[in-house]
């Protein structure tokens, strides 16, 4: 636990600490502003920098109604916490920035961006049919971004990603909220992470989707014919890995490092699984450092099922999710040792991750809910 409150507290105490440089011109300015304390900052799963502003619910660019507070939309509450993990996996913040064109400064529009896989593009398609924005197919990256740029649906998305942040993103989405607020004199409220237990909404499903790989392992007995001398021990494992790059700006030299860092979280997720062993390291491409959380355990991956069932997968990942529950299942039952076991988990593992051809798109339906 100390380790989680002085990660937060390592990349987010200089936020409140430099808050009056662009703070000041928030209506209602709270005075937990300027309280530097980390402990009442991060303790507090409630602790909004602005507790007496309403929630924001616009139905026109050009209003001028404050914004109102939607008691009763429990159901896009529900897809809030989703997005906010996947965004904080695969997204990204453009802030309204000045340039010049032909001869002449403008000033560009800010937007929120989630990057997918071409083979979401079923999902993509319903969320962008629910929340609008527009699209940007990358087809050399083989990926498609789903871009919220309007002022209409921008705030909207705000509003439900609000308060359930977890990551160093939240510095920039705040940024974002300031910038809205100052120039369209919007009272929309500034939100510390959220430190909610991880099974209490769908956040970690989002994050998940965003950077979760649900893998099969399968190696066959090898007998050496002339010794009978054992090779290679045959061996069928389910494992779950996340994986998340160490920093969120690795590649800038900053003073407080620490404020970018996805320690916290990453350890937030070990303990969510219960695992006590040290929190691993990879490295992509000699200066491109991540962390992992990987797990084996039959009886922690329950945990991580289990969750799953309230918090579903979206993303075309749910059908390697739903192919590894069933070799999860036969080796709960004993019936990966028998020869009929082996060959069905052998023929489900040749059609998971890449190999996938035929996707089903019915957990779909969870998002007519909202």
């Amino acid at each position: 636990m100390p380790a989680l409150v002085g990660g937060f507290g390592n990349y987010f105490l200089p936020i409140h600490l430099g808050a009056p440089d662009y703070f000041n011109n928030l209506n209602n300015l709270n005075p937990l502003l300027l309280n530097t304390s980390p402990i009442i900052w991060f303790t507090n799963k409630n602790n909004n920098l602005s507790d007496s502003l309403p929630l924001y619910s616009q139905e026109s660019d050009q209003s001028d109604e404050k914004p109102t507070k939607n008691n009763d939309s429990k159901k896009s509450e529900s897809i809030g916490p989703y997005l906010a993990g996947l965004f904080e996996g695969d997204g990204h913040i453009v802030l309204s920035k000045s340039i010049i064109v032909n001869s002449k400064i403008k000033n560009t529009s800010p937007s929120i961006a989630i990057t997918f896989v071409n083979k979401d593009l079923s999902l993509i398609n319903k969320l962008f049919k629910i929340f609008g924005g527009r699209l940007r197919f990358k087809d050399k990256e083989n990926a498609i971004v789903w871009i919220i740029g309007s002022q209409k649906e921008l705030v909207k998305m705000i509003n439900l990603l609000n308060g359930y942040l977890r990551t160093p993103k939240i510095i920039k989405f705040n940024e974002l909220i300031v910038w809205l607020n100052k120039k369209y004199n919007y009272n929309i409220p500034i939100h510390s992470p959220d430190t909610s237990y991880l099974n209490e909404n769908g956040w970690l499903a989002g994050f998940i989707d965003a950077d979760g790989r649900f893998k099969v392992r399968f190696t066959e007995k090898l007998i050496c014919e002339k010794t009978s001398k054992v090779l290679s021990k045959g061996r069928i494992e389910v494992r779950f890995a996340l994986e998340q790059r160490k920093n969120l700006n690795s590649e800038k030299i900053d003073v407080n490092k620490n404020i970018y860092s996805y320690e916290a979280i990453m350890l937030l997720i070990y303990s969510f699984f219960g695992l006590s062993t040290n929190l691993r390291l990879s490295t992509h491409n000699v200066d491109k450092t991540y962390f992992i959380v990987e797990v084996t355990s039959l009886t922690k991956l329950n945990i991580l099922i289990q969750y799953l069932k309230t918090y579903p997968l979206l993303t075309a990942k749910r059908n390697d999710y739903d192919d590894w529950v069933k070799v999860y299942k036969f080796i709960l039952e004993n019936k990966h040792l028998t020869e009929s076991g082996k060959l069905l988990i052998k023929q489900i593992k040749s059609n998971m991750n890449r190999k996938r051809g035929v996707f089903n798109w019915d957990h779909l339906n969870y998002l007519n809910k909202v």
